[in-house]
């Protein structure tokens, strides 16, 4: 996580780099400039995840750098640190969707405060960017499959499944989806894969539930509602029955082979 500290006061910059405790926050690196046209310089050459940003900066403003950073940069957290409690600048503040709006001077405890709300919502981002990565990966190998043959009942099932693997998925709702009779569905799921339909769906969310918890960082709460679980208490019970693992331990057991 990489941070940009904007401010045409020097003493104020210096300060801030100093004072705030940005190891503890996470940060990589924590770059600083004087002028909006130096702060587009640093966007341009680095990546940058949060901006901390003064308003009033003669000839321009901490808004017209953050209008021209949102057209060219997705995913930059924003926090403004003003001497100015001019509601007019709130305001725009918030229209630009400014993160955070910090009144100086600031204690350093309410602007690590605020830069660590910051981080997680980079983290939840970045979080979100690799899951719908997964999902794309899942769906373009389905697609591949898909085109290789041509897909029978039980096969359409499958599929439904997967693409919903999200929802409290039930039978009946599957066997609409196929234009079959739920009871049907069920024999000819049975006969041609040798489990249930009940059984694949398990298996479908707990093989999803694995992938997220051992490639990503994403809450396990967040999982559990990924793979259709609204109660957490009860997605846990059932991961642990299907992997003899609670999800925090599997988790932990999978990143320590990746080690």
């Amino acid at each position: 996580m990489n941070v940009l500290i904007v401010d045409d006061q020097p003493e104020v910059v210096e300060s801030m780099k100093t004072g705030v405790n940005w190891a503890r926050l996470g940060a990589g690196q924590v770059f600083t400039a004087y002028s909006v046209k130096e702060a587009r310089g640093i966007f341009e050459r680095e990546r940058i995840d949060i901006l901390l940003c003064d308003i009033e900066m003669p000839p321009t403003n901490g808004f017209v750098l953050l209008r021209w950073v949102q057209e060219r940069f997705s995913g930059v957290v924003c926090i403004f640190l003003t001497a100015h409690a001019e509601f007019e600048y709130a305001q725009e503040a918030v229209k630009l969707g400014s993160f955070d709006y910090i009144l100086q001077p600031a204690p350093y405890a309410e602007i690590e405060a605020a830069v660590e709300r910051a981080a997680c919502k980079v983290r939840e981002a970045e979080n979100e960017r690799r899951y719908e990565a997964y999902v794309r990966y899942r769906g373009e190998e389905d697609g591949e499959a898909e085109s290789r043959t041509e897909r029978t009942p039980v096969q359409r099932a499958m599929d439904y499944i997967r693409r919903n693997i999200d929802r409290d998925l039930s039978r009946a709702e599957i066997a609409e989806a196929i234009y079959l009779n739920p009871e049907y569905l069920s024999r000819l799921f049975k006969r041609e894969t040798g489990s249930s339909l009940n059984d694949y769906i398990l298996t479908e969310k707990m093989r999803t539930a694995q992938s997220l918890l051992g490639d990503t960082n994403i809450p396990v709460s967040l999982i559990a509602t990924k793979v259709g679980y609204s109660n957490f208490s009860y997605f846990s019970q059932v991961f642990k029955k299907y992997t003899g693992l609670s999800p925090l331990e599997y988790r932990t057991a999978k990143r320590r082979r990746k080690l």
